[in-house]
């Protein structure tokens, strides 16, 4: 269920252009449908974010000596495309058919995001300094809103007997929001 809210938050820009663009108060009582349900969704998105970037993160045992990239740019250009398609074809002449085929489009997109744990692609959470790396060693999932080094460097601080801890949010699947706030030793000098 938090990799479903997490796909549902992601689209909140896309909400807000809808709503936007769409808005117009002599429409008829199907749309007023779409609109209270978009605005359903705004609401969700928003307090999902709250509580990823202001809940308490878990203590979580870091992997040892752990190999991280960023993750492909296009993979977000990628994800974007699904924000034009509905902003393309919003046809106020069959505003019915045009809801139910982006709905059904939306929920299509969901199940295959969710299934595939590509839930970490997130364009809101990009825009509030958060970027998404991988562990080529684990499969792990980071999103980070510090600088990543600091991750790599506290991996390689592990010895047999002190195994290195982060604090995090787990949003899915191997998926962790690291948030700087919630770890210590992002600020010192040695981490």
């Amino acid at each position: 269920m938090n990799k479903t809210f997490a796909f549902i938050s992601s689209y909140l820009p896309l909400y807000i252009l809808l709503m936007i663009n769409n808005f117009n108060k002599d429409k008829n009582i199907a749309y007023w449908v779409a609109f209270v349900i978009l605005l359903i969704l705004v609401i969700i998105s928003v307090l999902v974010l709250y509580c990823y970037l202001r809940g308490k993160g878990n203590k979580i045992i870091l992997t040892t000596d752990e190999q991280i990239d960023k993750l492909k740019s296009d993979s977000m250009i990628n994800y974007l495309m699904a924000y034009i398609v509905p902003l393309a074809t919003i046809n106020s002449d069959d505003f019915i058919g045009s809801v139910i085929t982006n709905s059904i489009l939306f929920i299509l997109i969901g199940i295959i995001y969710v299934k595939m744990n590509l839930v970490y692609l997130n364009p809101v959470l990009v825009l509030l300094g958060y970027v998404p790396y991988t562990s080529t060693k684990t499969g792990n999932i980071y999103i980070v809103n510090f600088d990543i080094d600091k991750l790599i460097r506290r991996s390689r601080a592990g010895t047999e007997n002190r195994i290195p801890t982060i604090n995090a949010t787990i949003i899915g699947n191997s998926i962790l929001l690291i948030r700087k706030k919630d770890n210590d030793w992002i600020n010192k000098k040695s981490a």
